[in-house]
């Protein structure tokens, strides 16, 4: 590769220029003229940073260097690289990655970043000035230098990469999925019971039902037995007297038509009266029905047939109506307000087992006692105490059957007064055919009219007697009726044996029985009313967490910075799952974000222990003291990468054998900093880092570095490999060595380009290509170094 560079720069900073393209290349020139520099900048061209560690050197460099245009060619597969650097825009850390602030760099004429280089081009800087010791030290401060750089950035890193994984298991925490799948199934016994208590109470209620039918007609039995047959006499006797005064009355009424009939002189005053009086007759029947009608609908409203007695009672009644609907919704809460009190007892009574008893939990306003755990558990189990004795459920029954009653009653009562209306109409309507027979009767005699006059008087007073008849006959009717419902001791009889064999009681222990199913009844019907409230607020609730689960999941498969989740877990498959399985699948992610979280804690922690495990390393490279045993699992490892390194360093052959005599298994003690080995004796040889000469050192450390690059895992296609400052600690031999090395590995490594940077130097043997010729002289006089092929 052939290597062109121009460069703007201020005093006391000096670059070569060039560097041929020769596979093995030697660069002699004066101190200062800019070899080292070159390599440097190379080295930067590259993305890597010679000056890491160094910031001082860096300032300088990058002050000093005002711009410079390099241009690499003859490259493998006849690529180019060409850059314009722009010093000014380089970060001021030596640590900070350079990337797009290099300047402008083309490929093949075409725009590219830095990191299209490395796969194209590769710098090898090697110092002959460092002792493997000093290579150690360096190696690891660079690796500390890394994990620094790294640990500069760690609190936003960690913390940015922590709130994304903590703002995703919020979001998924906050729907509570690990308690969904015992949610489903409370919910699910929640309805299993209710149902259970609500066929139950069907069950208890049909029951209940028939124990109740049997209880009334056992009571009615007794009536029936006690007063019935002289309710029975008194209505026969009533009817009786209704029958006489209706006979009184149709003798009146024939007495009437003949008196009316022998005095009349004409005829037409003859079809009038009899008119009049068949008018009477039909309005009479009618007030009399009205009567009838009237009178058992306020029997059966337990009032008088009076219109202000029943507006009086249809306004009581309304008012009771109200009353008793107002407080229906307050007995239905009672179960619900027994569920919080048994919750909250429960609570408290828990707190008081954790000795939080004396604990204040409302502090008192002025001349108020403050409430401690204790004095309110108390007051709310007395509370629960007196609610429970009010059978809120049978409350709530009997409510139900006094509004159903109420309301009855107040059909009655309506019913009542249309009727009274009517029967003050039919009287009304009486009371004009009575004048209109009054008046068909003027043309009558004298005598006849006072006939006629006293027999309607004695016709009213009949009507009168009726009237007051019918009433009492009514309203015992009504009375009859109610007793035994209506049926004789026989019915009754016949029932009240069939509804004992139905139920499985005997006829004496009707009423006990009945007592003692009514109370496990009503404890069926609270237990149901409880039940039922509880599968309704577990369903709502249960219906609310899968809306949530909902949310979440549609959040997830849809955010769009949420994309970093759907690509490390399968969204897509929630769409077929139920409830449960898209619970425990939010589960499943919320474990794997715990877990994310926890990795990166660890990795967080580790990064900063092995920071502080390759100081003390460090340390004890470059005071030769060795490091004292290893407090932390991180001292160990990284002791442990380093003999690694040391053991790749010093693997190649000939490596071996100018250090070691041939021995293997090379390894570091970094306890003592000595290297170990094994001779080809198979006996275990140690000698300090410092106990190798200046020349062994150089050579090896040289070598071991090239069988390192040699080895790297992912060459580039290209490889620049400077070697710098070797003439201060090689002799001619060694040299001779170390260009026979380079030598043989030419033919493997092609790709390669080889400069060995040496200082001018006129001291050596003749015949060695150590003394300048004329072109050399030249290029010394106008460059200040030369460049040739290396040789022995």
């Amino acid at each position: 590769m052939h290597i062109k560079i121009e460069s703007e720069r201020r005093r006391g900073l000096r670059i070569i220029d060039e560097i041929p393209d020769m596979p093995l290349c030697k660069i002699q020139g004066h101190n200062g003229i800019g070899k080292t520099n070159a390599i440097k900048l190379l080295s930067l061209c590259t993305g890597a940073n010679p000056f890491r560690g160094d910031a001082a050197a860096w300032a300088s460099f990058k002050s000093q260097l005002l711009a410079a245009r390099v241009k690499i060619s003859g490259l493998r597969d006849g690529e180019t690289l060409e850059w314009d650097l722009e010093p000014s825009l380089w970060p001021d850390d030596p640590g900070e990655p350079l990337d797009d602030t290099i300047g402008a760099l083309l490929i093949n004429g075409r725009k590219a970043n830095l990191r299209d280089v490395s796969e194209i081009l590769r710098v090898h800087h090697i110092v002959a000035a460092e002792t493997p010791q000093n290579v150690l030290a360096g190696r690891v401060l660079e690796a500390q230098k890394d994990i620094q750089g790294w640990d500069s950035q760690r609190q936003f890193r960690v913390d940015s990469m922590d709130e994304h994984l903590a703002s995703v298991h919020a979001l998924i925490t906050h729907v509570s999925p690990e308690k969904i799948a015992s949610e489903v199934l409370a919910a699910k016994e929640a309805r299993i019971r209710a149902t259970s208590l609500t066929e139950r109470r069907e069950t208890a209620t049909e029951r209940m039902g028939l124990l109740q039918r049997a209880k009334q007609v056992s009571d009615q039995l007794v009536e029936v037995r006690g007063q019935g047959p002289e309710m029975d006499a008194k209505l026969e006797e009533l009817k009786n007297q209704l029958e006489a005064i209706e006979r009184k009355k149709e003798e009146l009424n024939n007495r009437i038509a003949e008196a009316s009939a022998r005095q009349h002189q004409d005829a037409e005053a003859e079809r009038e009266f009899a008119n009049a009086q068949k008018y009477l007759d039909r309005h009479d029947r009618a007030a009399r029905n009205a009567r009838i009608a009237l009178d058992m609908l306020a029997a059966s409203a337990e009032v008088d047939p009076e219109r202000d007695v029943i507006d009086a009672a249809i306004g009581e009644a309304s008012a009771k109506l109200t009353e008793l609907t107002e407080l229906l919704p307050q007995v239905h809460a009672a179960p619900l307000v027994l569920e919080v009190l048994d919750d909250l007892v429960r609570r408290l009574s828990e707190a008081e087992r954790e000795n939080l008893g004396h604990a204040a939990l409302l502090e008192g306003d002025g001349g108020s006692t403050d409430w401690t755990v204790s004095s309110l558990r108390e007051a709310l189990s007395r509370q629960r105490e007196i609610l429970g004795q009010r059978t809120p459920s049978a409350d709530a029954a009997r409510l139900s059957d006094e509004i159903e009653k109420t309301r009855d009653r107040l059909y009655s009562l309506a019913q009542a007064k249309d009727t009274l209306a009517e029967f003050e109409a039919a009287e009304s309507a009486l009371s004009k055919a009575q004048v209109r027979l009054r008046n068909a009767a003027e043309g009558l005699p004298e005598q006849a009219a006072r006939t006629l006059d006293d027999l309607m008087g004695a016709r009213n007073e009949l009507d009168q007697e009726a009237a007051k008849v019918q009433t009492r006959h009514a309203r015992l009717t009504h009375t009859r009726e109610l007793l035994g419902g209506g049926l004789d001791e026989e019915s009754l009889s016949a029932e009240l044996a069939q509804l004992c064999k139905q139920l499985g009681v005997k006829i004496s222990r009707i009423h006990s029985q009945v007592a003692s199913e009514a109370e496990k009844f009503e404890e069926i019907v609270r237990a149901e009313t409880q039940a039922v409230q509880q599968a309704e607020r577990a369903q709502q609730s249960l219906e609310r967490r899968e809306r949530e689960t909902e949310q979440v999941l549609l959040q997830l498969q849809t955010a769009e910075e949420l994309g970093w989740v759907r690509n490390a877990v399968d969204i897509a498959q929630v769409s077929s799952m139920n409830l449960e399985q898209k619970a425990a699948f939010l589960c499943s992610v919320s474990a794997q974000l715990d877990r994310a979280r926890n990795r990166l804690h660890l990795i967080d922690e580790a990064v900063r222990g092995t920071g502080t495990a390759l100081s003390r390393l460090q340390a004890g490279l470059q005071t030769g003291t060795g490091q004292e045993d290893a407090e932390t699992p991180y001292d160990r490892a990284a002791r442990h990468w380093l003999g690694r390194e040391v053991q790749r360093w010093f693997e190649d052959e000939f490596v071996r054998k100018a250090l070691f005599e041939g021995g293997d298994r090379v390894r570091l003690d970094a306890h003592d900093m000595s290297i170990v080995w094994v001779n080809q004796n198979g006996e275990e040889e140690r000698r300090p880092l410092t106990g190798f000469s200046s020349g062994q050192q150089v050579l090896a450390y040289t070598q071991a570095q090239i069988a390192k690059i040699d080895a790297e895992e992912l060459p580039a296609a290209n490889r620049l490999i400077a070697l710098d400052e070797f003439g201060a600690f090689l002799d001619w031999k060694n040299m001779s060595s170390l260009v026979n090395l380079l030598k043989v590995r030419e033919p493997g490594v092609s790709r390669d380009q080889v400069v060995v940077i040496l200082p001018l130097e006129e001291d050596r043997p003749s015949g060695h290509g150590d003394v300048p010729v004329d072109g050399q002289f030249r290029s010394l006089e106008n460059r200040g170094y030369f460049a040739e092929e290396l040789t022995t």
